[in-house]
């Protein structure tokens, strides 16, 4: 009887084990977070409205942004109360001796948006930013992909980040714009200052293209074999120089034409609140009762189609269980009537 015991003790843990296991497995196989990034020219669906090419006065920014910039960059913050004083790149100062100089500064932003309407927003925002003479430096598009009980699948819960380049005067218009795509949850601007890095440059360009100019000339004059292969190695390395700064310069130009924008936006099924809402002590019970409720139903509906889940692997263990239980009393009926069959023979003998 004991060995019985133990025999069951350790089929029940057996089938609970499987039990859990199985309802664990059903559980994880019916949400299954799945990222799906590709980029912007890769994507079929985005690709579809864009044009083959950027437009040719766009292509040289974008070649020309992949160089490094040397030199240091000054940066400064700045609000919505400076814009009438930082004007965009381009348009000269008017008054006294400023009147020829220009600031060069590269503006940038950062923008967060969710929205209840996820493809509209983003194709919104992709033919906005060609419209305006932009276009999409890099995109990234996810979300999580749910299982259906048909055994097809659907991204829910998607959200994307874009790094928009748009021309500088239409940076501040742009923003503006942002709120007719979704609920906008933060904003932020910034500026770097690089005119001092900027002038820089282009004072030492302009020593070496007069040491280039010094030094043609004084190749063009010289005899001398040692003399002629040190003035072609020092030209050599004056027109490197003058190569990165100019390479540098481009880049620079390519900031302040196009400013950096930084998108994210997330698909929700409710906005968030953007502004405090004050309620009275009826309406706060009303919203707790409302989302006692809610839960409540919530909770519900999770532990019947968890209960669902596992209903096959809890038959199939019911099943066994049975089984189990049915052969355990065999062999225990079998063991009770061999019992008493010997005491009966044990009886007959002593008689």
């Amino acid at each position: 009887m004991k060995k019985d015991r133990q025999l069951v003790i350790l089929l029940a843990a057996l089938l609970v084990l499987i039990f859990l296991s199985s309802c664990a497995a059903g559980k994880n196989a019916s949400m299954t977070p799945a990222a799906t990034d590709f980029a912007y020219a890769e994507d079929d669906s985005y690709t579809r409205d864009a044009p083959a090419e950027e437009p040719q006065a766009e292509a040289p920014m974008a070649n020309e942004y992949k160089a490094e910039i040397g030199g240091a960059m000054g940066e400064m913050s700045f609000d919505d109360t400076a814009q009438a004083e930082e004007a965009p790149v381009g348009d000269p100062e008017s008054e006294g001796d400023a009147a020829d100089f220009t600031e060069k500064i590269i503006y940038s932003a950062n923008v967060s948006i969710e929205t209840t309407d996820f493809d509209a927003s983003v194709s919104g925002l992709e033919q906005k930013i060609r419209s305006l003479g932009g276009f999409v430096e890099n995109s990234n598009v996810s979300g999580d992909t749910r299982w259906n009980k048909d055994g097809t699948t659907s991204v829910v819960n998607r959200w994307a980040y874009y790094t928009f380049r748009i021309p500088a005067k239409k940076f501040e218009y742009f923003l503006q714009l942002t709120h007719t795509y979704g609920n906008v949850l933060s904003t932020s601007r910034s500026a770097q200052n690089v005119t001092s890095s900027y002038t820089d440059f282009e004072a030492r360009l302009s020593s070496l293209n007069t040491q280039e100019e010094r030094l043609l000339d004084m190749l063009s004059k010289s005899t001398d074999v040692e003399t002629l292969i040190a003035l072609e190695q020092r030209l050599s390395d004056v027109r490197y120089e003058i190569e990165a700064i100019e390479r540098n310069l481009r880049n620079y130009d390519a900031q302040i034409r196009y400013s950096t924008i930084d998108l994210s936006i997330r698909e929700v099924e409710l906005y968030t609140p953007t502004v405090p809402i004050r309620r009275s002590f009826g309406e706060k019970l009303e919203i707790a009762l409302s989302d006692g409720w809610t839960q409540f139903m919530r909770g519900t509906q999770n532990l019947l189609l968890g209960l669902a889940a596992c209903l096959p692997a809890l038959i199939l263990l019911l099943v066994l269980a049975a089984a189990v239980i049915i052969c355990i009393r065999i062999r225990v009926k079998k063991r009770k009537a061999k019992k008493a069959a010997a005491e009966a023979a044990a009886k007959e003998q002593e008689s």
